[in-house]
């Protein structure tokens, strides 16, 4: 049943009246919106018809009324205004986000952190899935008692291990050109045993490591290129839910947390972006996870020029400024988008 203009102004201050106060909202307290011009009697039946409609629900210990998930669907999808970011706003993040950027892990973690920042919500990021990673560099770096690993991809993808063995200076500068020979230009899941082999054969015949050592860093380069074709989560400020009162119940708290832990879960519930809009808007049980019933998830694209490779998300009580949210994502997304094309370029260059 469509609303009526009337139920749809009402429908629209109480949702933005609960967001700012999260109480719920009386006919009195819409009365003296004076926007509305509407007395307390019929905002009382209004509200009563946007119940039995199911836009509304009445908590068991309250007079008032908050939204449905029905409720706040309707307002993302027909009432919500706009919000404009200041330009000067715009341009803080973006120096935020330029400023001493050079790898593409360091870039997301920081993404992450902003956007926390700016919406004091919970923000979830997954790294670039970008299928087969080629191989552009790997070092060996002697560190004394450990050697150090470092693994640059085409597409400015770095994965750092510290390897708990000991080799001389000559010896890691001497692996690591060996290295880069068999595996430079390579993708992680042409590597063959045979390569493995190799690099393993060269390293205790030709520079006289011992064998235990040398299979213990031939391990650790194996798991880093492993770790390369996965897609990783960045959480920033998973406790900024416990400050909201929806999540007072210790209960639900502890289980909000563990399920954030959960990178699977995180993985699923974000996916690649491949069968979403740009931006994508889930209300509680929109969700299709327990712990995220009083939730909400809004989440966008990062590209590679036309190629969607990342999402990055917000995650907070279903009464979250959603316009807000929507416009912080979507312009911390272009900037990621701006910046990942002069990491790649770069990393193609070199």
């Amino acid at each position: 049943m469509d609303l009526s203009e009337r139920k749809q102004k009402i429908l629209h201050a109480i949702i933005e009246e609960y967001i700012g106060t999260a109480e719920p909202v009386g006919s009195r307290v819409l009365s003296k919106h004076d926007e509305l011009g509407l007395s307390s009697a019929t905002i009382r039946n209004e509200m009563a018809d946007l119940e039995d409609m199911g836009y509304l629900v009445k908590p068991h210990t309250s007079a008032g009324r908050v939204p449905s998930d029905i409720g706040y669907r309707f307002y993302v999808n027909s009432l919500m205004q706009q919000y404009q970011m200041s330009v000067e706003a715009v341009e803080q993040l973006k120096t935020a986000l330029e400023g001493r950027v050079s790898q593409l892990d360091m870039l997301l973690k920081k993404a992450s952190m902003i956007t926390s920042a700016l919406t004091q919500y919970t923000t979830v990021v997954t790294s670039p899935t970008l299928g087969r990673s080629i191989i552009r560099k790997i070092d060996l770096i002697s560190m004394g008692v450990n050697l150090m690993l470092i693994v640059v991809t085409r597409a400015g993808l770095i994965k750092n291990r510290f390897i708990p063995v000991t080799v001389n200076e000559t010896e890691a500068v001497m692996l690591s050109g060996f290295l880069n020979r068999v595996l430079g230009d390579v993708a992680t899941d042409d590597i063959t045993e045979d390569d493995i082999i190799e690099i393993q054969k060269y390293a205790t015949e030709t520079l006289g490591i011992e064998s235990s050592v040398a299979s213990v860093i031939v391990n650790y380069i194996c798991e880093a290129m492993y770790e390369l074709g996965e897609t990783d989560v960045y959480i920033n400020n998973a406790r900024a839910l416990l400050s909201y009162p929806e999540f007072s119940d210790l209960g639900k708290a502890r289980e909000m947390l563990d399920f954030l832990e959960n990178k699977e879960k995180m993985i699923k519930l974000i996916g690649n972006g491949e069968n979403e809009s740009d931006v994508s808007i889930k209300i509680g049980t929109e969700n299709n996870f327990k712990e995220l019933e009083n939730s909400s998830l809004v989440t966008v694209n990062y590209r590679r020029g036309d190629k969607i490779i990342g999402r990055i998300g917000v995650i907070g009580p279903k009464r979250m400024n959603y316009a807000k949210v929507i416009a912080s994502l979507d312009c911390i997304s272009s900037h990621i988008d701006s910046i990942l094309e002069q990491l790649y370029n770069l990393s193609e260059e070199g």
